[in-house]
């Protein structure tokens, strides 16, 4: 996004642009004296013109079974203020993701049981520090969820290798749950009427799972919700089962552009509840109205952030006038 001059019949005319879907967009700002008030609106116009027509875009591509044009309509928006963010505030912008993994992190640990609070994997996270009166092994779990995003962060595709190199980080330091290593026996989830595949059927089940990803014109949030679902119905590893196919999920998010969907002790029970259903009726997409849910909330925190610092995106842009 930017704002251009032109020379037309010997006066100077002020353009907000953008390229959308490698066309090239203009909204007219008038002269010099006219800029300033026309700037703010034609900036929220070409926001919405954004995610309007990235969103006709995904729509066409798209098989979609769950999504509506107006969740499209949302994610795109969502996509495309987060790229604002990351533009206009780069050093903000570090700030944000440090604290969306921490929220993450701790949140993803919490819903299989860690006790640390944000604070707390906080330091672990950010200090390197350890926690008086917690576990060694909170802690670790804690430690490892940057491992884990690290090895995730260098995945170009999603194969067994990329999913056993995860889990091997998640779990790393608990060598009597062979991490990064499918199952050889048994495993039950606590409090559940799904039954995961028996040991002797992972490996084929897996390799199942893999290849299913790689087909189709799935949108991303319904392929990597879906996937999600399959993954831990298999529950391919002895431990570390959800934290690795949340990693998994939000690599799938990141590399489409969205912010990590953080799922913690707030949305727990929706998330088991609805996790359960799906792997039940076999409907396995339907576990994307989850991850919208989840997603919706992080669009709201952001929308935020730019309607709050609106004013100094308007002045760095007009700062950076293209001839």
């Amino acid at each position: 996004m930017f704002v251009s001059k032109r020379k037309i019949k010997g006066k100077d005319y002020f353009y907000l642009e953008d390229r959308v879907n490698g066309k090239r967009v203009s909204f007219f700002l008038g002269d010099k004296e006219q800029v300033e008030e026309k700037i703010e609106n034609a900036f929220d116009e070409l926001v919405r013109k954004k995610a309007l027509e990235n969103t006709k875009k995904s729509q066409k591509e798209s098989d979609l079974k769950v999504l509506s044009f107006s969740d499209l309509l949302a994610l795109e928006r969502l996509k495309v203020d987060f790229e604002i963010v990351k533009d206009f505030f780069p050093e903000g912008f570090e700030s944000f993701k440090e604290d969306e993994f921490v929220r993450y992190a701790q949140g993803s640990a919490s819903v299989e049981g860690n006790s640390l609070s944000l604070q707390e994997a906080n330091i672990v996270l950010t200090k390197g520090a350890a926690v008086a009166g917690k576990k060694i092994d909170e802690i670790k779990e804690i430690e490892n969820m940057k491992k884990a995003a690290k090895v995730s962060s260098r995945i170009k595709e999603l194969n067994e290798k990329a999913v056993k190199k995860i889990n091997a980080a998640i779990m790393d330091g608990f060598k009597e749950k062979k991490p990064g290593e499918y199952r050889d026996g048994p495993i039950f989830i606590q409090a559940s009427k799904v039954k995961p595949v028996k040991a002797e059927e992972v490996e084929k089940e897996m390799k199942k799972l893999v290849e299913w990803n790689q087909k189709g014109k799935k949108h991303i949030i319904e392929l990597a919700s879906e996937f999600h679902a399959r993954f831990e119905q298999v529950h391919p590893f002895r431990d570390g089962n959800g934290r690795t196919g949340r990693e998994i999920l939000n690599w799938a998010l990141q590399k489409e552009g969205f912010p990590r969907a953080i799922i913690n002790l707030e949305n727990r029970q929706n998330y088991i509840v609805l996790l359960e259903r799906v792997q039940l009726s076999k409907q396995y997409y339907k576990f994307s109205r989850f991850i919208v849910s989840c997603l919706e909330k992080r669009a709201k925190e952001i929308e935020e952030i730019i309607n709050e610092n609106k004013k100094l995106i308007i002045g760095k842009l007009l700062k950076k006038v293209k001839k």
